[in-house]
């Protein structure tokens, strides 16, 4: 992001920031919490993480799970008894655990719920609970005498993320397709990195009429949050090509069956590995990450690297190919396994705009 423009969207947000008002924030248990945008619709939040409840004529719908099973209960018990309504749908808007990981307490309550195909087919193929009801790109759910739409506008955070427009509050749950203002990167382990701009800009051109917008993670904004998120992504394409390298150096420092590691030095602190000048191979069953810096942080016990500078490719595995999705120069990674279903996350604060 050019700096002209980095200062634009900060006097900007700031005054969107100024003219938002929001009503009283709301504990529903010690880590789930609720801040209303108006008296129909709220954020529920779960740390960092974001969904909607949208209530309107003793009818409701929520969007997005909170990250457990216990805070998923919460939430429908928060909605069923304090707002006496009734949950008509539930909408995942991601096969992310951030997004879904409560959708069996969300079936065991009886609660119909719904996702975009690509979710659902996601799901299947990697043993998760299936969201009832699919939709290819668009899908409108009755709430009393309102509506919401839920919208699957192109790749970005994932091959799947859908956006959820409010038409009567004016008011657009992002998800993760959309990113909190000054936050990191985030999680690209899964993301399709040329093809996020170009999807924001979708949102916008489709729902830029928004008084509130509410990203995935961190605080609601206005449509500058979308615009902000078309700059952070707007990066040159990767060309997309086999990876022949990865093959040729994997049996010359393989570590256990996830890890591949070489360095010019390689020394023990705390625990910690510290490599200079080295390259790390991390795979998991959905794809592979290679990643060259001059100074990498292995710690083997929490399966986590960490590095300040340096650059990253990711390769889906298709068959017997890996196949390049993602090349960038970075500052500041972590690479870390989140579970066995959603594999490793590279979460990046920032990516260098050149032309290696």
């Amino acid at each position: 992001m050019n700096k002209k423009l980095n200062q634009s969207l900060s006097i900007l947000f700031l005054l969107t920031a100024t003219n938002l008002s929001f009503g009283q924030k709301l504990k529903v248990s010690d880590n789930l919490f609720l801040q209303e945008l108006s008296e129909r619709c709220f954020v529920h939040i779960q740390g960092n993480n974001n969904g909607i409840v949208y209530i309107n004529q003793g009818k409701a719908v929520i969007v997005s799970t909170p990250n457990s099973d216990i805070e998923t209960q919460n939430l429908i018990d928060w909605v069923r008894n304090t707002k006496s309504a009734e949950i008509v749908g539930y909408i995942i808007d991601r096969w992310h655990p951030d997004a879904m990981e409560g959708l069996d307490i969300v079936k065991k309550n009886g609660i119909k719920n719904y996702a975009c195909n690509r979710t659902r087919q996601i799901a299947r193929e990697k043993g998760l609970p299936i969201p009832h009801v699919g939709f290819t790109s668009k899908k409108s759910i009755k709430v009393g005498n309102e509506k919401i739409i839920c919208h699957y506008l192109g790749e970005a955070h994932t091959s799947d993320g859908i956006v959820v427009w409010i038409p009567s509050e004016q008011t657009l749950f992002g998800g993760n397709e959309i990113r909190n203002y000054n936050g990191w990167i985030g999680n690209i382990g899964d993301a399709n990195l040329e093809k996020w701009s170009e999807t924001a800009q979708n949102v916008k051109q489709k729902y830029g009429s928004a008084k509130v917008v509410v990203p995935g993670h961190g605080k609601p904004g206005g449509t500058e949050l979308i615009d902000y998120t078309i700059d952070l992504y707007d990066i040159p394409k990767t060309q997309s090509t086999t990876s022949t390298v990865v093959k040729s150096i994997k049996p010359e420092f393989k570590t256990n069956d996830e890890f591949y590691i070489k360095s010019e030095s390689d020394s023990l602190q705390d625990g910690k590995r510290i490599l200079n000048n080295g390259v790390v191979i991390v795979q998991d069953s959905a794809k592979l990450i290679e990643l060259a810096s001059d100074h990498i942080i292995y710690q083997p016990d929490k399966k986590r690297i960490d590095s300040e500078i340096g650059s990253v490719r990711i390769y889906d595995k298709i068959g017997d190919r890996e196949v390049l999705r993602t090349d960038v120069d970075f500052k500041d990674l972590i690479i870390v396994k989140v579970d066995d279903y959603v594999g490793f996350a590279v979460v990046l604060k920032e990516i260098i705009h050149n032309n290696r």
